[in-house]
């Protein structure tokens, strides 16, 4: 039996890269995963290009909020994916340290008993970029960042030239090939596993500071694909049905926070607990949701 794993998804190279290569080596994908902060604001990674790319390659997609503080929030999300999808793995394109910093998923994966496959880990970077186009890929960069890139770099595709212009950058002003200091940012149109290309279709550039990137995108996927849906892994203790609970960012979130609720070991589904919540709702003479 293959091992179940989830992919850390920012919708750029080192993911796609990385899960392609967990996909090699066997892995079970169950889903791709994408924590992220309300203080923080997508710049480089579309919602909806990443939406595109779980159609395109029918794994599910699962996005996660995160808050401080972060190391507790972290492990505390990938404990329950780890329960809830029964998997072992957490997979991740990090290829170094960033400011000098551990690697962080390694130890939040180490504290809630998962494993952490990391493909690209410490790889040269020359090797990193070779196997990006050998692979298929179709990459192009969604976000520059100065003094080392101007906004003639955004919606260029990754290939021999712009890696060979990267490579003089690198001597003249210190650019990482990877962007791995935040240089750039990308994101995966086409590649290994995908069913339909996605398509770029406009956008316009914002600059915000140093960062220059690309916004309000009209993407396409060139295919008509449901969008995937978590295997039903619960099991009500009402009344037995299965069906799927997650995260925070669940269906249940949507619903009015009733406590306590007395003699209820584990979750219920939609059905079950929209009928608790509405029985103490009545019972506090206050309206039932709909």
């Amino acid at each position: 039996m293959k091992e179940k794993a989830l992919v850390l998804w920012s919708g750029g190279k080192d993911c796609n890269l990385a899960l392609h290569l967990a996909k090699n080596e066997g892995y079970e994908i169950s889903a791709l995963v994408t924590f992220h902060s309300k203080s923080t604001e997508f710049r480089a990674h579309a919602r909806e290009l990443m939406d595109l790319q779980s159609k395109s390659l029918g794994i599910p997609h699962v996005l996660l909020e995160i808050e401080e503080p972060f190391a507790e929030n972290y492990e505390l999300q990938l404990r329950k994916l780890k329960d809830q999808l029964d998997t072992t793995t957490a997979v991740s394109g990090d290829i170094s340290e960033v400011h000098g910093s551990s690697n962080w998923i390694s130890e939040r994966a180490e504290a809630v008993g998962m494993k952490a496959f990391l493909p690209l880990w410490h790889a040269e970077r020359t090797y990193v970029m070779d196997l990006l186009m050998k692979s298929g890929f179709e990459t192009i960069l969604t976000l520059v960042k100065s003094p080392w890139l101007n906004e003639t770099f955004l919606n260029r595709k990754i290939d021999s030239k712009l890696v060979e212009e990267f490579k003089v950058l690198g001597r003249e002003n210190g650019l990482d090939l990877c962007g791995e200091q935040g240089e750039y940012h990308t994101m995966v149109l086409d590649g290994p596993g995908y069913r339909s290309p996605i398509s770029l279709n406009t956008y316009k550039i914002v600059q915000h500071k140093e960062l220059i990137h690309l916004s309000e995108m009209d993407l396409s996927l060139n295919g008509d694909y449901e969008v995937p849906t978590l295997e039903k892994h619960k099991i009500c203790v009402n009344c037995g049905l299965r069906f799927s609970c997650y995260t925070q960012g669940c269906w249940c979130a949507e619903l009015p926070m009733i406590m306590p609720m007395e003699n209820i070991t584990d979750c219920l589904c939609p059905t079950c607990l929209k009928s608790t919540i509405n029985e103490r709702l009545v019972e506090n003479a206050l309206k039932p949701i709909e």
